[in-house]
């Protein structure tokens, strides 16, 4: 008899975390499908808190499968970059081939060689065309974040004792923030380093220590503060608020993965087969799903055009046909990937 979905799935695995990360992916690929230049007048870019999310995600899911292991800094940046980089990689290097294959598919479109290393390297730079700091495929920009995140996450794993561990990530994030206030860098690397955003990882390692009293405090709970920090991005919006975006989107995205494990016991009574499912997708949606919209514009425009569709129907049909091809991409590709990337590492040299 085959195993049930939650019996097979590993005992570390937090529901609610996996289906916070659909969410997140969901959140940037709806966000990109309202973004088409020309098509909608859109200025509320409230689906970017997706990315304060997968910041926040990040910091408890690294603290969470590092917690009970005695995992040092090496095996742990193997195990990241097997992880992150051969995927990103791949869609950098298609997203560079594109450019040079059919530069008029693309809106903005200059392509420098230090640039394009730089990008394949997480070293933060300006981008030639946009003028933000960005590597040459755009939304590699977050990545940038979480590798440096990664590096000092490992560091910390010399330390063996959690609470003082914990106490050092927090003194290192804290004074690179402080120093970012400070000195206001406007230079790529350390306005990056030192942005507040920094902070989001941490809050999340402080989330993952907490977690096993927030499961206790009730699934009402929980829902009511999911859904304060969905009214916290609504009135955001909704009356224009000037905040910074520590506050703007990373309190509520603080509040939503807190919440939701204040609902993981129930979540986990039923896990969702089609929740687990885009959780585990969600990577393989972020990294796609520019190239899925993209492709579906062009087949629009160069078909019925954009006049001869509404904007809601196009916005939820690129939304759909991302997030599909990310679920295709996860099946077909990424978990190969990571299936070769992890035989590599586990495999012994010879005597």
């Amino acid at each position: 008899m085959p195993q049930s979905l939650s019996q097979r799935r590993p005992v570390a695995t937090v529901v609610t975390v996996q289906y916070l990360r659909a969410v997140a992916a969901a959140l940037i690929a709806f966000q990109h499908a309202m973004g088409i230049p020309g098509f909608v007048n859109y200025t509320a870019h409230f689906g970017t808190v997706g990315v304060d999310l997968f910041f926040v995600i990040s910091g408890f899911i690294m603290w969470t499968t590092t917690r009970d292991t005695d995992r040092g800094p090496g095996a742990f940046w193997i195990a990241r970059i097997v992880r992150v980089v051969p995927l990103y990689w791949l869609f950098t290097a298609a997203y560079v081939m594109a450019a040079l294959i059919t530069p008029e598919s693309f809106f903005h479109l200059k392509l420098e060689p230090s640039h394009i290393a730089k990008s394949f390297l997480f070293i933060p730079a300006e981008h030639p065309n946009l003028g933000v700091i960005a590597p040459i495929f755009t939304l590699g920009w977050t990545l940038n974040y979480e590798m440096f995140f990664y590096l000092v996450f490992g560091l910390s794993l010399l330390i063996r004792v959690p609470s003082v561990r914990f106490i050092a990530l927090a003194a290192v994030f804290c004074s690179l923030v402080a120093f970012g206030i400070w000195l206001q860098p406007s230079g790529p690397i350390l306005s990056t380093y030192l942005n507040p955003l920094m902070l989001e990882f941490l809050s999340g390692v402080l989330l993952a220590i907490l977690a096993p009293h927030l499961a206790r405090c009730g699934a009402m709970l929980g829902a009511v503060l999911i859904a304060a920090g969905v009214l916290w991005i609504g009135v955001v919006y909704g009356y224009d608020i000037g905040l910074p975006r520590l506050a703007s989107h990373g309190v509520p995205a603080i509040m939503a993965v807190a919440g939701a494990l204040m609902l993981e016991p129930l979540a986990r009574a039923r896990p969702s087969r089609i929740g687990l499912l885009l959780g585990d997708a969600s990577y393989s949606i972020y990294l796609i799903h520019p190239f899925a919209q993209r492709a579906f514009l062009l087949v629009v425009l160069h078909t019925i055009g954009l006049g001869a569709i509404s904007a809601t129907v196009y916005i939820f049909s690129a939304f759909g046909i991302a997030v599909l091809a990310g679920v295709i991409c996860y099946l077909v590709l990424e978990r190969r990937v990571l299936a070769l990337g992890r035989r590599l590492i586990r495999r012994k040299p010879p005597s």
